[in-house]
C-alpha cells in the first residue's frame, strides 16, 4: 500500500546562544524594553529601529531571518528571494496567557525565547475538528496538541496558520520575541 501525507506540519527549532557580542541576557533586557516602551502594541513596535534595540536587530538579521529561509527551503522546497519582516516583543506576567490564535497574512513565525518559559507554546493540530467519534488513544497521537516548554535561547518556526497558545504564566515574567513573514506574491 503506498501512503501520502498531504497535511504534515512541521515545526523547526534551533538554539541560539548568543547574538555575537550580545548575551541571551542582553536580548531579554532589550525585549523588555520594547515591551515596555510600546506599552506592548505590536503595532508600535514594527516602528522601533536598531538605534533602540541592536541585539534584537541583530539577532533578526544574522540568525533568524536566515533560520525561516532554511525553513521554507527545507520544508516547502521554496528559495525566499525577498521576504518582509514584523517583530514584536511579548511580555506576559504571572496567571496571564494567549488564548488560540494564529497569524493571519504573514506565512511563517518565528518566536525566541531569550529564557526558560515552563508554562510553554501549545500548538494545535489543524484535524483537532476531525477528532469527533474516535477513541482517546487516536485522537492524541494523530490530533493532539503538542505542548512544549521552551527553554532559554531556542527559536521555534512554524506555518503561521497553525493555531497555537500560551499556557497560563506560572514564571515571574515570560518574555519572548515574535517574528512574522510575508512572502512577497510579486516574486
Amino acid at each position: 500500500m503506498q501512503y501520502l501525507e498531504p497535511w504534515k506540519i512541521q515545526i523547526g527549532r534551533i538554539q541560539v546562544q548568543d547574538c555575537g557580542e550580545y548575551s541571551l541576557h542582553d536580548l531579554a533586557e532589550e525585549i523588555h524594553y520594547l515591551s515596555m516602551l510600546t506599552n506592548n502594541e505590536d503595532g508600535a513596535q514594527q516602528f522601533v529601529g536598531e538605534e533602540f534595540v541592536p541585539a534584537i536587530t541583530r539577532l533578526r538579521n544574522s540568525v533568524i531571518t536566515p533560520a525561516v529561509q532554511e525553513y521554507a527551503k527545507d520544508v516547502w522546497g521554496y528559495e525566499i528571494p525577498e521576504i518582509d519582516v514584523e517583530c514584536n516583543a511579548k511580555w506576559i506576567q504571572p496567571g496571564e496567557g494567549l488564548f488560540p490564535h494564529y497569524h493571519p497574512g504573514s506565512c511563517i513565525s518565528a518566536i525566541f525565547y531569550p529564557g526558560d518559559s515552563p508554562s510553554g507554546i501549545n500548538f494545535f493540530s489543524p484535524l483537532v475538528n476531525a477528532g469527533r467519534g474516535y477513541p482517546k488513544p487516536i485522537r492524541n497521537k494523530f490530533m493532539g496538541t503538542v505542548s512544549i516548554s521552551p527553554q532559554a535561547g531556542e527559536l521555534y518556526i512554524f506555518p503561521s496558520y497553525l493555531q497555537h497558545s500560551v499556557s497560563y504564566v506560572q514564571e515571574d515574567v515570560r518574555l519572548s520575541l515574535l517574528h512574522e513573514y510575508y512572502l512577497r506574491h510579486d516574486l
